[in-house]
């Protein structure tokens, strides 16, 4: 039985390259949790390879991290900024189109409300299997709605897969609700996902 923590006991803080593989090693552990049974295993494994060159992260992005234990370490982590057009590279531009995504941006990655400021998104989040239910995903989605209320954005997105249970409990809870937007994601085997929105 994975052992159990309380709130106070984590400390959220702006991430760093000197994360790079303790995030890594966060994503992995969670999706081989959480999307066993939903995405393919394979799919699983090559979305999560060690050794690949890591992309320099886009300017608009950032990451925080959440730090935990005797002797900290990350357990979890969040990545936020304004909203995609296409939010995943298992997803090609033409999936996810101006009918699913919002108004396509021809010169960039983001949205037109994205680039206006109207629309935030949490791109990702995700916790180590070990930290579920100790308070750290909601101390990041916290920490994340702040940030994006600081911004002034009047509304944030989320993608979460369709047969994902547990997370789309936690984003209900969070305040988000699906608004009728959903897209196919063919490079992690044909697996569907909604769109989540609320107001900040």
């Amino acid at each position: 039985m994975p052992p159990h923590y309380s709130v106070q006991m984590i400390s959220i803080r702006l991430g760093s390259a000197a994360d790079a593989h303790a995030i890594a090693q966060v994503r992995r552990d969670s999706w081989h949790a959480a999307y066993e049974g939903i995405i393919p295993t394979p799919a699983i494994e090559r979305a999560t390879a060690f050794g690949a060159p890591a992309a320099a992260p886009p300017p608009y992005r950032r990451t925080v991290v959440a730090e935990a234990g005797d002797h900290p370490a990350v357990v979890g982590y969040a990545s936020f900024g304004p909203e995609r057009t296409v939010a995943t590279p298992f997803v090609s531009a033409a999936s996810r189109g101006a009918a699913n995504r919002g108004t396509a941006n021809p010169g960039g990655p983001l949205t037109a409300d994205g680039l206006a400021g109207l629309v935030g998104e949490l791109y990702a989040l995700y916790v180590t299997p070990a930290w579920w239910s100790t308070g750290t995903g909601r101390a990041l989605m916290d920490h994340v709605l702040t940030a994006l209320r600081a911004d002034d954005y009047p509304r944030a997105v989320l993608w979460v897969l369709a047969d994902n249970a547990r997370a789309r409990r936690f984003y209900e809870r969070a305040g988000f609700a699906p608004d009728g937007g959903s897209n196919v994601i063919t490079g992690l085997g044909g697996v569907l996902e909604f769109r989540y929105t609320r107001d900040l």
